[in-house]
C-alpha cells in the first residue's frame, strides 16, 4: 500500500467515527454500600449449665430480604408456644430456638432441637402426625416452610463429644468406633488385650 493510500485510507477513518471528544472533568457521585449488620442483640439470661441434649437435630437455610419480615413476625409469635407445647409431647423433648447468624449477607438461620434419645424424638413427631390439626403441628409445618424455601438447607444430627467412641459403652456409634480401630489398628489390639475378661475371637 502507498503512503498516499495510507493516509487517505486513515483520513476516511477518521471522518467516519469522528471528532474524538475533548477531555472533561465530570463530578464522580459514589455509591456506598454496607453489608447487613445486625445491631448488638440484648442480653439473655443464663441458662442452667449442661449439656443441650443427647440428641440434636440442626436445621440450617437462608431466606432473600423479601422474606425475612414474613419470618420474624411467625417466630415472634409462635416460638415461645413450640418451645412450651413439644415438652408437653414427651419428656426429654425441646425446643432450642431459632437463631440469627451475626453477620454479613443474607438473613442465615439455625433452628436447634434436642432430645434425650432417638426414642424421644421418634414419640413427639409420631404423637404429632397423628393430629394435623393441632395448631403445634400446624407451627411447625409452618417453620419447616420457611426452610424449605432455600434450595441450599441443611439439617444435621448431632451428639455430644463426651460420649462419642466409648470403648466401653455403645452409644449408637459402633461402627464409627469400628472405623476408627481400623485407622490405629496396633492402639486397638493392645486395647483389646488390656481390658480385663475378654479374649480375642
Amino acid at each position: 500500500m502507498s503512503k498516499r493510500r495510507e493516509k487517505t485510507s486513515l483520513e476516511d477513518i477518521i471522518r467516519q467515527r469522528g471528532a474524538p471528544a475533548r477531555p472533561s472533568v465530570d463530578a464522580f457521585v459514589a455509591e456506598v454500600r454496607s453489608c447487613m449488620v445486625a445491631p448488638m442483640p440484648k442480653p439473655t439470661p443464663k441458662k442452667p449449665d449442661g449439656l443441650l441434649g443427647g440428641i440434636l437435630v440442626m436445621w440450617e437455610w437462608s431466606l432473600p430480604y423479601s422474606e425475612a419480615d414474613e419470618f420474624h413476625e411467625f417466630i415472634r409469635k409462635n416460638e415461645n408456644y413450640i418451645t412450651d407445647s413439644i415438652k408437653n409431647m414427651a419428656k426429654g423433648a425441646y425446643y432450642r430456638g431459632t437463631y440469627l447468624h451475626y453477620g454479613p449477607g443474607e438473613p442465615r438461620y439455625r433452628t436447634i432441637w434436642a432430645y434425650e434419645s432417638p426414642e424421644v424424638m421418634a414419640k413427639v413427631w409420631t404423637k404429632a402426625l397423628r393430629d394435623k390439626n393441632s395448631n403445634f403441628y400446624k407451627a411447625v409445618r409452618q417453620l419447616r416452610t420457611f426452610w424449605l424455601m432455600d434450595p441450599n438447607r441443611d439439617e444435621a444430627r448431632w451428639v455430644p463429644s463426651i460420649h462419642a467412641f466409648d470403648a466401653d459403652e455403645d452409644n449408637g456409634d459402633a461402627f464409627a468406633r469400628l472405623t476408627l480401630d481400623a485407622a490405629n489398628p496396633k492402639k486397638a489390639d493392645n486395647d483389646r488385650q488390656q481390658r480385663p475378661g475378654r479374649r480375642g475371637r
